[in-house]
């Protein structure tokens, strides 16, 4: 097994728990995303994946926060609600790295101007939850997008 101070980080921008989406007036519960198609799929590619709640560093959050955001190999933006933390740290992103920057977001909606060019992964809920069969096609897709970002990094930073 490879030591984890060896592995890629990913670090995961998005909103916590059950949160309200403006667009479709639904309640989204984001940890579920984060646990059943984020993470999984950000560690079949062998990275360490990072949230910021999983921080444990001691001292301001914000600090560890954004040297994430500029240190890490890659980011995964989860902009599903629109969370306004997680909309204003993909934007340092984008003007602190070039590339490996992934957007995700559950439903195809409207998506705000300057990011509606960015090619984004989309998810679905049945109901309340992510059905197995979908958030299994969707590790499938995201293992495919974090392999092609690390082996061919390319702009995707407007």
């Amino acid at each position: 097994m490879s030591n984890n101070k060896n592995k890629k980080i990913c670090f995961v921008i998005m909103g916590f728990g059950k949160k309200k989406d403006p667009e479709t007036n639904r309640t989204i519960d984001l940890d579920e995303s984060y646990k059943k198609i984020i993470r999984p799929a950000v560690e079949a590619c062998n990275c360490r994946c990072i949230r910021a709640d999983e921080i444990t560093e001691s001292g301001i959050i914000d600090r560890s926060m954004y040297a994430l955001l500029y240190s890490a190999d890659i980011v995964i933006a989860d902009i599903s609600t629109y969370n306004p933390n997680a909309m204003y740290e993909l934007g340092v992103r984008h003007s602190m790295k070039k590339y490996a920057t992934i957007i995700i977001k559950e439903g195809v909606v409207n998506n705000p101007f300057d990011i509606s060019h960015v090619r984004m992964l989309s998810y679905s809920y049945l109901g309340n939850e992510i059905s197995n069969i979908e958030a299994n096609n969707k590790i499938i897709e995201l293992k495919r997008l974090l392999n092609k970002v690390v082996l061919y990094p390319d702009v995707d930073s407007p």
